[in-house]
């Protein structure tokens, strides 16, 4: 889809990260598995079919977990981001108020600049990323989110809240 968005409105993409292994040591260090890696692929070709033909994003937010890490490095193969930012508000255990409060800043701040933010991608886990989405939707969907999986809001600034338009569970 080509970049057409208006100044209010913004695409985000939510997504969780790709199958990790079993827990080992610590949370923070669980790794993606092949199939992880190849879920983060899939979700990305269906991000470019389907909102990234021109396989650009504008800003990424990813968890420090190294899943999330590994999820983002396997979908900037496909798809770039102009700008990445490891964020700690979006751990598992993160607050989705304070996420979104976040979010909306770095959005407003970028409104004002030739170059706004139009897509924006976030890494993050469950239960997080759920309760992300139900933050920042008008209407609550309760999701859950398989592993690799994207939610779509198509986001209004001005509001601070957006609309689901699309959740893709690959």
């Amino acid at each position: 889809m080509p970049r057409q968005n208006s100044n209010a409105d913004i695409l985000l993409f939510i997504m969780r990260h790709g199958e990790a292994e079993s827990l080992r040591v610590d949370d923070k260090s669980r790794q993606l598995t092949d199939y992880g890696r190849a879920q983060a692929s899939v979700s990305a070709n269906w991000l470019i079919d389907n909102y990234c033909q021109d396989r650009q994003i504008d800003l990424a937010l990813i968890s420090p977990y190294r899943r999330a890490r590994q999820t983002f490095d396997m979908v900037s193969l496909d798809i770039s981001a102009n700008k990445t930012e490891l964020c700690e508000d979006i751990i598992p255990e993160g607050n989705p108020k304070l996420a979104h409060d976040y979010v909306d800043t770095l959005f407003t701040a970028t409104q004002s600049r030739s170059q706004p933010v139009e897509r924006m991608l976030l890494v993050s886990h469950m239960p997080f990323v759920s309760y992300f989405l139900d933050e920042v939707c008008v209407i609550p969907s309760n999701s859950l989110f398989a592993t690799a999986s994207v939610a779509v809001v198509r986001y209004n600034v001005q509001k601070q809240h957006g609309e689901l338009l699309a959740h893709f569970q690959g």
